[in-house]
């Protein structure tokens, strides 16, 4: 008998008890789109890690594990941080306790589409050469088109990857600084091209939210202009030395991991 594939998909919460049910219900409907739809016995494992949240998002959270333990083919795990850690050490320990071979991601705040499960399972059983997949976004503000491939290529809502590569990848990065500018998730899909291949798939799956400060609300006027006529200049970010040095030592471990694999 075939083993039925499984999946994992983490969500960090901050504070985010107005949006949290509406991200895990979508993760509920994906992998019901992808039984119902695409044929899948699919296994599913939703991981919530509360970042020290100081609003109702606990409560949320525990109504959500008394509702989803109803459902055979979903788990619900969860872990709460004492103090707020960010975004990327909270996906580092969700993976830690979920135990699917495929990880996705998704902030609190956001949805997936019904097919993005299915879509992204399709290509990676379908191929095993490929060590992730991406999928499109879509936005709830409005955004030149020609910005649309350069961020689908740098967040990780839209992203399906093996377990094994988040692993050996090292997952994201940890030190304060990443948290602070809001990096966590270029940074790992930069190290994840650099270490294995990946796909492409043309087809919107996840759909992004803005809200008052959010990332995407303060990118309202670049993403309104198009790419080629964005003055660069414009742009305050400078990587501190902290991230200049993670991402070398990453690359480096990169480039000696594969040169030993060539030489074996």
């Amino acid at each position: 008998m075939q083993t039925p594939p499984r999946i994992a998909i983490v969500i960090p919460a901050h504070n985010c008890a107005n949006t949290l049910e509406r991200a895990v219900s979508s993760i509920i409907a994906s992998a019901d789109h992808a039984h119902t739809t695409m044929g899948f016995d699919l296994r599913t494992e939703i991981v919530v890690v509360d970042d020290a949240s100081t609003d109702a998002t606990p409560t949320i959270i525990s109504t959500l594990d008394k509702k989803l333990a109803e459902i055979p083919h979903i788990t619900f795990k969860t872990c709460t941080h004492a103090t707020n850690r960010g975004a990327g050490i909270s996906r580092n320990e969700g993976v830690r306790l979920a135990t699917a071979p495929f990880i996705g991601f998704l902030d609190a705040d956001d949805e997936f589409l019904p097919p993005h499960i299915g879509c992204c399972l399709t290509e990676l059983l379908a191929d095993r050469d490929i060590g992730y997949v991406w999928t499109r976004r879509i936005l709830d503000v409005s955004m030149h088109p020609s910005w649309g491939p350069s961020l689908d290529r740098r967040t990780v809502m839209n992203l399906c990857v093996r377990r094994i590569w988040h692993e050996i990848a090292k997952g994201f990065p940890e030190h304060p600084d990443f948290t602070h500018m809001g990096t966590e998730d270029s940074f790992y899909r930069i190290i994840l091209e650099a270490l294995t291949q990946g796909r492409a798939l043309d087809e919107k799956t996840v759909l992004i939210h803005h809200s008052p400060g959010n990332s995407l609300d303060r990118q309202r006027k670049k993403l309104s202009t198009p790419i080629t006529e964005w003055d660069g200049s414009k742009e305050t970010f400078q990587p501190s030395n902290a991230i200049i040095a993670a991402l070398n030592d990453r690359l480096t471990y990169i480039e000696r991991l594969k040169s030993e694999m060539r030489g074996a």
